[in-house]
Parts: structure tokens; sequence; C-alpha cells
């Protein structure tokens, strides 16, 4: 059984959010039990001028909010004139890597988070947009494009370098990388072994 179906006020909550942050609205669960929203969230300047719409799915763990595991975002617009490589932080299949879980400092397991994750995407999104605008320039300029402000590697590397600025990981804690599963089961055994 999954999630939306065992808590669905939480999944009513998490679509009550959605609906007062995007455009064009919507959500359900696909063929394989996958809760998902979709919309069209506006990235505003802090003087409320629109610099981007970006069309998102979020698609949700089938244990959600169980053991902090953080839904995927996935840019569906964009796929025609923004590059996914590179230091983008945009994967292959469009999701979106917008933090090593571990540090995100959401609690999933708070029945308002969803404000946080759009908190999240809608500054990921405006770095974006200056990303991609170096990335253009660099097929004039030759320069290498780089992300604007903090970020952490890719994938395994960038999980160690959160449990290294964390000092450190107990066994019994949860993942950084946010699978749910404890730091003993997870990552603890790859780190070890390198």
């Amino acid at each position: 059984m999954c999630w939306h179906d065992t808590d669905p006020n939480r999944w009513k909550q998490e679509q009550t959010i959605a609906s007062q942050l995007v455009d064009d609205f919507d959500a359900g669960i696909d063929g394989e039990r996958t809760a998902f929203i979709r919309g069209t969230l506006g990235v505003f300047s802090e003087h409320g001028h629109l610099y981007e719409s970006a069309k998102l799915r979020i698609e949700y763990p089938q244990n959600f909010p169980a053991r902090n595991q953080p839904p995927s975002v996935f840019l569906e617009s964009h796929r025609d004139c923004w590059k996914n490589s590179g230091d983008s932080h945009i994967e292959s299949d469009w999701r979106l890597c917008l933090f090593v879980p571990g540090e995100s400092g959401i609690n999933f397991a708070d029945p308002a988070s969803l404000n946080d994750l759009f908190a999240v995407i809608h500054t990921f999104l405006f770095k974006q947009r200056i990303y991609q605008k170096r990335l253009a320039k660099t097929l004039i300029t030759g320069c290498v494009a780089k992300w604007p402000g903090a970020d952490r590697s890719h994938g395994e590397k960038g999980v160690r370098e959160a449990i290294q600025a964390m000092g450190g990981v107990g066994r019994n804690n949860p993942c950084p990388c946010g699978s749910g599963l404890k730091y003993k089961k997870c990552h603890m055994r790859k780190f070890e072994r390198r």
C-alpha cells in the first residue's frame, strides 16, 4: 500500500500547497501508483519581475515521507533550449539535482515541507537561468561556464562531500543520499572500500 493510500489527508495537503504555488496545476497517481504533481512555476526577482516559467513534474517515492526521502523533481519545459550536461545539475532524464538530501534541511515528515521544496526549486531555477546563459556564451568565448554559487559534485562524490562537511554520519543515522536506508546499509560500505 502506498503512502497516498494510507495518508490521504497528507496527499490532499500536498495538492493544496502545490495548487497555490504553480499555474496549470495537475496531480494524480500514475499506472505504477506513483503520486505526482505537475505545474508551471514562475521564477521571479525579489521585485516581482517574472524571469522564467518552468513546467515541472514532482514524483513522490512510494513510502513518502518515511525516512525523509525527498520527492524527485523533473523539468518538463526548456528541453529545447537548455542543456542538461556539464555543471547544469540537470540529470540525463531531466531530474533536477537540487541538493544532497541529508543537507537540505527540509523535514519531509512536516506536512508543510512542500513549501520549502518549492523555495529550493525557485532558487535552483534562478541559478539555472544564469548558468544556461553562461553556457551559451561558452560557444562564443570558449570560457568554461561555472555554476553561480556553491554546489556539490554529482552522485556519490557529492554525497561523500556532504558527509565530510557534516563531520561524518553515525552508522544508524539515515544515509545523506536520501535513499531512506540507514547509513550502514547504504553508502557506508561503498565509502569504506575506497
